[in-house]
């Protein structure tokens, strides 16, 4: 069975408290977006930021974007393709229009932000070069004093001991058997 995918999406909102230039600036520097992005991320409409993801990397987004102050979004793919059922309402997270320039240009609706893993800090993981070097520090193990005198190795072609065979039992006796025609 195929692992579930997941995606983060993110609307504008922000947490309860958050000052949204603090958190524009975070978030900016997050995903080194520039102003475009920016206006784009915070517009007020949903906007995809990663998906076909698995659990474990939504949640460590959804924790970037938490600890920066935005609230954002992780969705089941497979819910969505899913018939809508009743669910509860979600809180509502409060929102902040922004104004967006008639000169922005619009973004790709797949991966709309250009975002990898390797551009937020707490889902970096760096990667060995080719040919480098994994252990710090070899350890040199010293030979074992072993008395080998009483040991010697049997000539090539030898018989070195393995068990033979019995012979195969005789075949049975069946002289006093004939065959008759009916």
């Amino acid at each position: 069975m195929s692992e579930e995918l997941y995606e983060v999406a993110f609307s504008g909102a922000i947490i309860e408290g958050a000052d949204i230039e603090q958190v524009k600036a975070k978030v900016g520097a997050m995903f080194k977006a520039d102003a475009a992005k920016l206006a784009h991320l915070f517009s007020g409409k949903r906007v995809v930021i990663k998906k076909n993801i698995d659990q474990a990397t939504a949640n460590k987004y959804k924790t970037a974007l938490t600890n920066a102050g935005a609230a954002c979004e992780i969705k089941s793919l497979s819910e969505a393709a899913a018939p809508p059922a009743a669910a509860e309402p979600a809180p509502v997270a409060k929102t902040v229009p922004t104004v967006v320039s008639e000169d922005v240009p619009a973004a790709p609706q797949t991966d709309p932000l250009g975002i990898s893993a390797n551009d937020i800090s707490d889902l970096n993981a760096n990667i060995a070069p080719v040919g480098s070097d994994m252990q710090d520090e070899i350890k040199v193990a010293e030979e074992p004093d072993l008395d080998l005198s009483g040991l010697d190795m049997a000539a090539p072609g030898s018989d070195l001991g393995q068990i033979k065979k019995d012979d195969p039992p005789p075949p049975p006796d069946t002289s006093g058997m004939e065959i008759v025609d009916t």
